[in-house]
């Protein structure tokens, strides 16, 4: 192989690289919601859904506030709030609606879903909505996982059904 021929093939070997390693960094944005351009700036709170435990605290799921903002030492990483949504129902997955002013949460064990505002007084969230109609609404979808913003809905993937339980689901959609 000539010097000029293995250049060239150095340097389109590089240049293919270099594209796909670009198209690789934007592939783990296809599952972001699109409305992650309307974060800007340091959030000021994380919201932790979280599993109860048996003798710790009052024992059920809840959201726990806690400070995120480095510039506020008062509150950064520390526990600001907490909301008990009353028994474990085995919180997993929660997802703020297309505006951020609500955060949906749900519990797989009994397919309850609870909206949270997160606007009024984002330090000390309240729950404004229980859905405890899942199973109903979506004709057997059952175990709310994933919650997905939508334009003014929101869409929510299922674990399994009630039926036989054997995995086949849903993708179930709520209005805001």
């Amino acid at each position: 192989m000539s010097r000029h021929a293995f250049i060239g093939l150095v340097l389109t070997a590089t240049l293919a690289a270099l594209l796909l390693d670009a198209f690789g960094a934007r592939a783990d944005e296809t599952c972001m919601s699109p409305y992650m351009p309307k974060i800007t700036g340091q959030e000021d709170y994380v919201y932790v859904w979280t599993l109860g435990i048996e003798g710790v605290g009052d024992g059920s799921d809840k959201l726990v506030t806690i400070g995120a903002n480095p510039a506020d030492a008062t509150h950064y990483g520390k526990v600001i709030s907490s909301v008990s949504v009353g028994g474990r129902h085995e919180a997993h997955h929660a997802g703020f609606g297309d505006d951020r002013s609500h955060l949906w949460a749900g519990g797989l064990d009994d397919s309850l879903i609870w909206v949270f505002d997160v606007a009024a007084d984002p330090a000390h969230p309240k729950v404004v909505r229980t859905i405890d109609s899942f199973v109903k609404d979506s004709e057997g979808v059952v175990g709310p996982h994933t919650f997905f913003a939508l334009p003014g809905r929101m869409l929510i993937t299922g674990l399994s059904n009630d039926k036989d339980h054997g995995g086949r689901t849903g993708l179930v959609e709520y209005n805001n």
